[in-house]
């Protein structure tokens, strides 16, 4: 199964459940369907990692760990796959769910030149005062649109490939025990 694959590159509940910030948790981190590996909860946490990893929030791991707890799937995958959008890569997401949204929207982008002014009316407070240009909530609605598009869109991805990965390498491990078993008996 895949398991070993995964597992090798997830840390170890026990290390987790003993980390002294994480004790009112101890008994919800006890759980053992949180760390159980199969199939199904497998598939569930590339979905709900992936699509946590492109909310518009900063601390992203946050609703990615409360919603593992609530689903029951597995966490360490979870956690795992909200990096996917990290200091490195993200920029390129959220402009890419930017672009989604606008032309989902019709809407134009905004120039790089608008992007600065309006981060800087936002830093300065005067965006969420007054409704100049459309105001802050127009200016969003692609942005929000796009990158949760783009997580519901990459988190089903996941999902659907997880699955068929997981498929995939069962049968092909059933196709190589019984061959095993007809060369034993032949």
């Amino acid at each position: 199964m895949p398991k070993a694959l995964i597992r090798r590159y997830l840390p170890d509940p026990e290390r987790i459940r003993e980390q002294k910030s994480l004790g009112f948790l101890r008994h919800r981190l006890g759980d053992p369907s949180l760390w159980h590996l199969n199939r199904r909860s497998a598939s569930w946490a590339v979905f709900w990692g992936l699509f946590c990893a492109f909310l518009p929030m900063p601390l992203q791991m946050v609703p990615a760990a409360i919603g593992a707890l609530l689903f029951r799937i597995n966490l360490p995958l979870v956690m795992l796959l909200v990096w996917v959008t990290n200091p490195l890569t993200l920029l390129p997401c959220m402009y890419a769910g930017y672009w989604l949204g606008s032309e989902l929207m019709g809407v134009p982008m905004l120039s790089w030149q608008e992007l600065e002014l309006l981060g800087r009316q936002m830093l300065d407070g005067q965006e969420m005062i007054t409704a100049s240009g459309g105001g802050l909530w127009l200016r969003l609605q692609p942005f929000l649109l796009g990158t949760t598009l783009l997580g519901l869109l990459l988190g089903a991805l996941g999902y659907l490939l997880m699955r068929l990965y997981w498929r995939w390498h069962a049968v092909r491990a059933w196709r190589l025990r019984a061959a095993r078993r007809r060369r034993a008996q032949g």
